[in-house]
Order: C-alpha cells, then structure tokens, then sequence
C-alpha cells in the first residue's frame, strides 16, 4: 500500500452539463483520501458501474448490501447530484473506517491524485461506447434533463439546452464534432489517465478483457486493492458480477439507483452484446480510428480499441495489461 502524504492537486477546473470537478475542494476540506480508498475513474459507459461493483463484492466477498450501489459508492464529481449528502455519506465512511470507493468521469488532472488511495482506470472500445453513451443519455427522465440544463444554465450563463438526437449515427458524428457534446471529452479523460499508467496506486483495466476473463480481471483488481483473491468466493463473486445479474437488479445497481432515468434496466441495455458494426456506418468508425490515432497517438490507441498492449510497452504497460 502506498502511505506517504503526497498529494498531486487538481490542475484545471472542468465543467459541463454532467460534470463538475468543484466538488473536490470540498472532499479535501473535510478531510480528503485516507488509505484503503478506491476511485473508478472513465468516461461514461466504459464499465464504471460494472467495476465498482466488481470492487463492492471484492470488499463484501460476495455478500450483498441493503443499499443501491450508488448510496455507498457516489459519482461525486457529477454535476446534478447532491454532493452534501454525498459527502456526508463519505466522511461518515471514513470515521467508521470502512474503505471508500468513489467514481469519477474526470481528466485526471482535474482530480486530486493521492499516492495512498488507489485509482483504477477503465477504457473501452470507443466506438462501442460511444453508442452505448447516446443509449445512456437518451434514457434520461425529462425531469432530468431540465434539472440538468437549469444548473449548466446558471454556472455557464449559456442557456442552450442539451438535447438527445434520437438517432444514434447522428448523436455519434455530433459527439465527435464537439469534443464530447458538453458531455464528456473521450480523447481528453483517456489521454490524462494513460499518462498515469505506469504510477504504483493506478491500475488500467479494460471492458474486452471483463467480458472475455471475468474471474482473471477480478483477481487482478483483488491484487490491486490488497486482497488476497484466494480468500474470496470468486464463484460467488462472478455469479453477483454478471451481467444478467446486475440488470435484474437494476435500481440496486445503476447510478443514483436509475432515478434519473425513466427505465433503470435502460442502463444495461446490450452491455458485453454491444457491436458498434451494426449501428454507425463504416465511414464513422474509420472516423472515429483516425481521431484516436491523432489525440491518443498509437500505443494508446491500440489500448482503447483491444484493451492489448503494443509491443515495446512500458513496465506500467505489461502491469495494466496482464
């Protein structure tokens, strides 16, 4: 376990329609990371959801809590949620000595980076993502969505709602065209985080390789975290993981417990069946593969698109990748 008290601080402020990172100078005022913390850090719709939950039964070995995930687990850099609950629940965490998993959607150089909490980073195939993000948003509640464009409309002074195509190929062009649709820049959250992969408290962790080594990829993350995975039910565990199992338990699982939206199952729409070949037009994917090249240069964008590492890679490289 890391436990000096170094502490890099956030160096830029981000904002959007579903984010704001001012939320954590109000985490490091009452008390900030303490050892045994945990962030699950990605853009949207790369396997956060899926991932914390990997963790929560880690930490419960296998056992289930009365509690939606989100009422224990917080995105509390979203732009919409009620952080002063959130940070009550937080701090309560740590006074009872219970190990905090939090999740983000943040650069990391908008995040506090503490060398004795652990930061775990999930990429996914963007294309598939990026499909998955227009599903995600889609789903949101009217209630939602104006409760969401009124606060961006006070901090940004720019009343310009953001509104859902309905089409997907048009939603995907439009999130390409704008860096993320004031939403979430794909390019900017990866290319922070990959800068960071070779420090000893990040692990990189990768969508395909849940999908195809479940049972590897939680020992993985057991290992990580400091615990010993054959202390762990894994069959227990890979039952609770599952995605049929997290989607029958839809209010239990997704984020704010699915109040935000108007289906919680929507959530866990196609999930690990989600193939970016049948929804955008080829053209749009050889888009996509050029933009990553030119924003994430070559190793990274390789990592994003197969969850494999290149040859040559760095230490960290071979460490995210095993």
């Amino acid at each position: 376990m890391v436990t000096n008290d170094r502490l890099i601080m956030p160096t830029r402020v981000v904002r959007d329609y579903l984010n704001s990172s001012l939320v954590w100078s109000d985490f490091l005022t009452q008390g900030g990371f303490v050892s045994g913390d945990i962030v699950v850090a990605d853009p949207f719709k790369a396997g956060t959801t899926w991932t914390q939950r990997i963790i929560q039964q880690i930490l419960d070995n296998g056992e289930e809590r009365k509690d939606a995930l989100s009422d224990t687990s917080p995105w509390l850099d979203s732009s919409f949620g009620d952080h002063a609950t959130m940070l009550a629940m937080l701090k309560a965490q740590r006074e009872a000595g219970e190990r905090r998993v939090l999740k983000s959607h943040l650069p990391a150089d908008a995040v506090p980076i503490a060398a004795q909490a652990r930061y775990i980073f999930v990429g996914r195939n963007g294309k598939d993502l990026g499909i998955s993000f227009h599903n995600y948003l889609s789903q949101f509640s009217a209630k939602t969505m104006d409760e969401i464009n009124r606060i961006h409309a006070e901090w940004s002074n720019d009343p310009t709602r953001l509104v859902i195509p309905e089409s997907v190929q048009e939603f995907f062009d439009k999130w390409l065209d704008t860096d993320g649709y004031g939403c979430c820049d794909l390019f900017d959250v990866v290319r922070s985080w990959w800068k960071l992969r070779d420090e000893p408290n990040v692990l990189l962790v990768h969508y395909r390789r849940l999908k195809e080594d479940l049972r590897g990829q939680i020992v993985r993350i057991a290992e990580f975290i400091d615990v010993e995975p054959t202390r762990l039910r894994l069959d227990v565990i890979l039952e609770h993981c599952s995605f049929g199992y997290m989607r029958e338990r839809a209010e239990q699982m997704a984020p704010f417990a699915g109040t935000h939206m108007r289906d919680p199952k929507a959530f866990f729409h196609k999930g690990p069946a989600r193939d970016y070949h049948a929804e955008i037009t080829p053209e749009q994917s050889a888009r996509f593969d050029r933009l990553a090249l030119e924003k994430l240069g070559t190793d990274c964008a390789h990592w994003l698109e197969t969850g494999e590492e290149r040859p040559g890679a760095s230490a960290g490289g071979r460490r995210q990748a095993a």
